[in-house]
């Protein structure tokens, strides 16, 4: 085998590993943890506790704290310039709103749901009461606690997990079928 062999075949393994590899969000308002993690290689984590923009990132081994609009509480935000005006490019061609509908469909599809667990309260006893059978038949239907309180509760913890593979296969399978 030649090197150029090795690192074609080192160079698939990455990208098989990386279609592989999951990608999850992870919600957790009890513990407050508010993360997307593609697992391994990126990581983005919420932190409203310290401002409602903060964000923190780490890729690989490089980690780093930002904040979305204008930098830490406190500081001023730059004015913005003028914008600039450029030619717009003649209009293409939209999907069909069929194939639309069946990539969202399949884009859905595609996820898996890990963990869904709902606590609520309304506080308002005839609300509460009124959506209890609701809680129940979304308990019973799915793979989900959805629970009503009258003790003033509400959290919610959601972990959706998606892999790119079944992306990348949901996107081929819309547009590469016929139906």
């Amino acid at each position: 085998m030649t090197t150029v062999g090795i690192l074609l075949g080192m160079l698939i393994l990455v990208f098989i590993w990386l279609l592989w590899t999951p990608i999850r969000l992870e919600i957790d308002s009890e513990n407050n943890l508010f993360q997307m993690e593609w697992r391994h290689i990126v990581r983005v984590n919420w932190l409203p506790e310290r401002a409602l923009d903060c964000m923190r990132l780490k890729v690989l081994f490089w980690e780093r704290q930002f904040y979305l609009t204008s930098g830490p509480p406190g500081k001023r935000a730059k004015t913005a310039s003028a914008p600039k005006v450029e030619k717009t490019p003649p209009a293409k061609k939209p999907l069909p709103v069929k194939t639309v509908w069946r990539l969202t469909r399949r884009l859905l599809q595609s996820f898996e749901v890990k963990r869904f667990q709902v606590q609520w309260d309304s506080d308002d006893f005839i609300w509460n009461a009124r959506a209890y059978p609701l809680a129940w038949f979304l308990s019973t239907r799915w793979n989900a606690q959805v629970q009503i309180n009258f003790m003033g509760r509400r959290e919610l913890a959601l972990v959706l997990e998606n892999r790119p593979g079944r992306v990348l296969w949901a996107v081929l399978q819309t547009f590469f079928t016929k139906r």
